[in-house]
């Protein structure tokens, strides 16, 4: 097994992590585009239902001059049945486009994770990186501090008389 320095391995895993933060990014904007295309098809399923009850409300209303009434009602039942076969098909977007979001969803969350674990990796990193720093830190500072006392010892004797 090669070993790499421990500076390639945190820029490894920091270039890691940002593209791990780079997916999170992209799934939340794909997420929102979801969430957009949910909301455009509730709204037009919405609308359809209101035309439909405003439809059926009125269709019992005189037809205009010169229209008979036959002619008026099977029209007017016609565009009811063209608006509930419109409204089913808006269902079924709609069901699609919940689905769409229950995915992206799912996607978010585990690039959520990744980015996490990529996280965690990165700091466990630096975190021995630094502890490594202040050993060497200290274990400098106890070398010096032995020199430092051999050079009183030598001072101390050779400044006694002998």
């Amino acid at each position: 097994m090669k070993r790499y320095p421990l500076q390639t391995l945190l820029q490894l895993r920091e270039h890691r992590t940002d593209a791990a933060r780079m997916v999170v990014l992209e799934k939340r904007r794909a997420l929102a585009q979801c969430v957009e295309a949910r909301t455009r098809v509730q709204g037009e399923l919405s609308g359809l239902e209101s035309g439909r009850r405003t439809h059926r409300a009125r269709l019992l209303d005189p037809p205009p001059p010169g229209v008979p009434w036959p002619a008026a009602m099977s029209q007017r039942e016609a565009h009811i049945d063209l608006l509930g076969e419109q409204i089913a098909g808006a269902r079924q977007r709609l069901s699609k486009a919940q689905e769409a979001v229950r995915q992206a969803e799912v996607a978010v969350q585990e690039a959520r994770d990744a980015f996490f674990r990529a996280k965690g990796r990165q700091d466990a990193l630096e975190t021995r990186r630094d502890r490594w720093t202040r050993d060497q830190r200290a274990l400098l500072e106890r070398h010096e501090e032995a020199v430092n006392e051999d050079l009183m010892q030598a001072r101390h004797h050779l400044a006694r008389p002998h």
